[in-house]
């Protein structure tokens, strides 16, 4: 065994030493093998291969869309964004314990349908809010539940707590109809929906703030450290004592209220909750991708802010791109899927599958 050890590693060694060779000799190859290092490439291939692929779009646009690199343009991509990046954060953290949560558009819907109701109806803003938030938590809640302690995978389970939310929610809130209305005259809905904070749009600092949240529970927290440990490996997680059920639990309550925070903000800047966006599956798909794009792997263990942000870039010149050209929204589908597609091949070129990245839950 440690001959073959020994010859793995001499045969590691020569591959080495001819990639040196082929970067090239003097200063050029050596600084260019110093940033190589010094940035990771090696290690987080997809991220840069995203953010190549964003400045090539972002430059093709400019120079064919009038109007797209301005200012106004610019803000109008961070507001548009904000629900995406809120919505990326609970699913990153669900990703990386090896989890899925398919329900988290349901779970939108029906809270923002709950805070939408109540309002109409007179409700002080402040009880909607708590109403919205009481709803996610138990929603969140029965998630975590079905996967810790019965032991249902993460997939099917989350798969029919959509349905069985997406149900409740048409037939019980909404009484069959695909809308509720929403006030738009509302202080609090106004202030949401067009407010601003140190001249920045209110709905883009909620978004900034979630982010923040986002990075302190992973980087700063017991949770965050047992959210890594599970991803990495979920059984020996288990077997050193650590609290994976409980943990499993309060993600999925974390998925859920990022749910309602984004659901409470779009239903105030359109005025309106649209039952259609769980049907038509567009924004459960654009999450999954801006947290796979970004880099964060779905056998789960590994990630971070940072590659929410790499991907919502994307994800969102894209959209606004396409928009701005008149695209229909099936051929921004299909062109989603493509630069996806596309990334993915890209990375497992560079980066190909081998016995330790398939352990360390690589794509």
């Amino acid at each position: 065994m440690d001959a073959g050890l020994n010859e793995s590693s001499n045969s590691f060694q020569s591959n080495g030493d001819l990639s040196q060779q082929n970067w090239g000799r003097g200063w050029f190859g050596s600084a260019v093998r110093s940033w190589s290092k010094r940035l990771s490439i090696k290690q987080h291939p997809l991220e840069y291969i995203v953010l190549g692929i964003t400045l090539t779009i972002t430059l093709v646009f400019a120079f064919l869309i009038e109007g797209f690199a301005t200012l106004g343009n610019l803000a109008i991509v961070a507001q548009n964004s904000t629900a995406l990046v809120i919505l990326s954060c609970g699913m990153a953290v669900v990703i990386i314990t090896r989890g899925l949560d398919l329900s988290q558009i349901s779970v939108m819907v029906a809270v923002s349908s709950v805070f939408g109701l109540l309002l109409s109806n007179g409700s002080d803003y402040s009880i909607a809010m708590l109403a919205a938030v009481f709803l996610a938590v138990i929603l969140g809640l029965l998630n975590g539940w079905l996967i810790a302690f019965i032991e249902i995978p993460a997939l099917l389970s989350t798969l029919a707590t959509a349905m069985l939310i997406a149900g409740v929610c048409r037939w019980g809130f909404l009484q069959g109809e695909f809308l509720v209305l929403i006030p738009k005259s509302l202080p609090i809905i106004e202030y949401i929906s067009t407010g601003k904070m140190i001249g920045i749009p209110v709905s883009v600092v909620i978004g900034a703030l979630v982010l923040i949240a986002t990075s302190l529970l992973l980087n700063k927290t017991v949770l965050g450290r047992i959210v890594y440990a599970m991803g990495d490996n979920y059984i020996a997680a288990r077997l050193t004592g650590l609290s994976v059920r409980m943990a499993t639990v309060w993600v999925y309550v974390f998925s859920a209220l990022t749910a309602c925070i984004a659901g409470i903000i779009v239903s105030s800047a359109s005025g309106t909750v649209d039952f259609r966006i769980v049907t038509n599956g567009t924004l459960l798909f654009e999450v999954i991708m801006v947290v796979v794009l970004g880099g964060i792997r779905l056998r789960g263990g590994r990630g971070g802010v940072i590659n929410l942000i790499i991907g919502v870039l994307l994800i969102s010149v894209l959209r606004n791109g396409m928009t701005l050209m008149n695209l229909s929204g099936q051929v921004q589908d299909l062109v989603k899927g493509l630069v996806l597609i596309s990334a993915i091949v890209i990375d497992n070129y560079i980066n190909p599958r081998d016995t330790e990245t398939d352990t360390q839950g690589d794509l």
